[in-house]
């Protein structure tokens, strides 16, 4: 097992560290689909009682990143390509709507914001960094939702979505489509700016539905993470 153990924050609370370092590694696939873990084993990692690690566990389960067999033990969950693609029908239907009303405004408030993202992933990209990477691709879909004022809507997506996180990471290593998503992060941002809402929302839901490809290739390079439908 390759756990990372995260430095616990200020005020945070157990069942919520416990959390946060679980869904972290499970993303990062430092825990690997298909493993094999147990309370005891993030316990003593953590240096923690049971309890929030049970308790945590729970709220894993509810998000569909870790699987409970009767008898047999807990698993990190597989990739469910069916159970991906209603997740990803979830995300761009909201951001479809969103980008739409985006393209009515008279002006951006976060223009700046968007460019300097595009050009600090193009940095990146190439250096590997892939948890900055994930984080720069969420802010700029964020910020679609924020030029509105909404700024609930992307914790809803992240806490009912954090199931796809794993293959993002996964495509990014594998190097699926190489820079191809910080080109269309250019073209929807241009898109929006010329108040083209039609061609802002399409390439937008290809944008994020592109990840249903990706998993047919990625099932191909790793079949062990996906789960059989034999």
């Amino acid at each position: 097992m390759n756990f990372k153990v995260l430095d616990k924050k200020s005020k945070e609370k157990t069942k919520e560290y416990v959390i946060r370092n679980m869904v972290y590694n499970i993303e990062f696939l430092n825990l690997e689909p298909g493993e094999k873990i147990s309370e005891n084993q993030i316990s003593e990692l953590l240096n923690l009682s049971r309890t929030p690690v049970r308790e945590a566990f729970t709220s894993l389960r509810a998000n569909l990143l870790i699987d409970v067999k009767p008898q047999i033990g807990t698993f990190i969950s597989y990739f469910d390509i069916d159970m991906s693609k209603e997740l990803l029908f979830f995300r761009s239907s909201l951001e479809e709507k969103a980008v739409i009303e985006v393209c009515k405004k008279d002006c951006l408030d976060n223009l700046e914001v968007f460019k300097k993202i595009i050009e600090k992933e193009k940095i990146l990209h190439s250096s590997k960094e892939f948890e900055e990477l994930l984080a720069l691709d969420n802010k700029f879909h964020n910020l679609i939702f924020e030029e509105l004022g909404y700024r609930k809507i992307p914790s809803i997506i992240e806490n009912n979505t954090s199931y796809l996180v794993r293959m993002r990471i996964l495509r990014l290593k594998a190097n699926i489509r190489e820079k191809n998503y910080i080109d269309e992060h250019e073209k929807i941002l241009q898109f929006i700016i010329n108040k083209d809402a039609e061609n802002a929302s399409k390439i937008l839901k290809n944008h994020i539905n592109e990840l249903v490809d990706d998993m047919n290739e990625l099932s191909e390079k790793y079949p062990d993470y996906f789960k059989s439908y034999n």
